[in-house]
């Protein structure tokens, strides 16, 4: 007789996780605030809205453990506080002008991040799918087609700003391409790298009741 082996599953401490996400956020809203306040002494506007947006995006995993049901894995908090650091922080020393990888490695990094959440999400939501559920099989090409579309968005909305207050976050049409071109590269080799992952998670991760008295 032979035994059958049971493929292994991804299992999270969500106590563990979530006290390593609280403490990875507050330090990246530190940082971010050292940021927010450098660039206000030296009175660059842009770095400081970037930063309080920053802010915002390094919330998001949190947010989302909490008012949506969707716990992600700690790493992704630590990710999404270094890409938004960099991103910051490359803004206001001028790191994207003296430095010519900065700009590709921010979106290279925000784009795998961006593509590892849509596909957790994808996931869990394609799982409880009526009336049939979503194979996982193609949870990473959807995925790649959504972070390819939000790629676009955002350099369109870098134009729109652009336009609207006078700023030169896009240098030129080929620095556009380039951008939207490691945007795909970094999907892709999210799209190619987790199915496995993705297929070791247990069918209820991320399935939960929220409460709506839940702080």
């Amino acid at each position: 007789m032979t035994k059958e082996v049971a493929s292994p599953t991804v299992r999270f401490d969500e106590a563990t996780d979530e006290s390593r996400e609280a403490k990875i956020t507050r330090l990246g809203i530190y940082a971010l605030a050292i940021i927010l306040v450098a660039s206000i002494v030296v009175g660059e506007t842009y770095p400081a809205l970037t930063s309080l947006m920053c802010m915002f995006l390094v919330a998001l995993p949190v947010l989302a453990r909490r008012r949506l049901c969707m716990p992600l894995p700690w790493t992704m908090s630590a990710l999404t506080v270094v890409v938004s650091v960099l991103h910051s922080a490359g803004i206001l020393s001028h790191a994207y002008d003296l430095v010519w990888w900065w700009d590709l490695l921010t979106h290279f990094m925000a784009t795998s991040v961006l593509a590892v959440a849509a596909n957790l999400v994808i996931l869990v939501r394609g799982r409880q799918a009526i009336p049939r559920a979503l194979p996982v099989r193609y949870v990473p090409l959807i995925s790649l087609g959504l972070v390819i579309v939000l790629g676009m968005v955002w350099e369109a909305a870098e134009f729109a700003v652009d336009l609207a207050f006078d700023l030169t976050t896009q240098y030129s049409l080929d620095d556009t391409a380039v951008d939207l071109s490691v945007d795909i590269l970094g999907g892709v080799a999210v799209a190619t790298v987790i199915p496995p992952y993705l297929d070791s998670l247990e069918e209820d991760f991320g399935i939960c009741e929220v409460s709506s008295s839940e702080p």
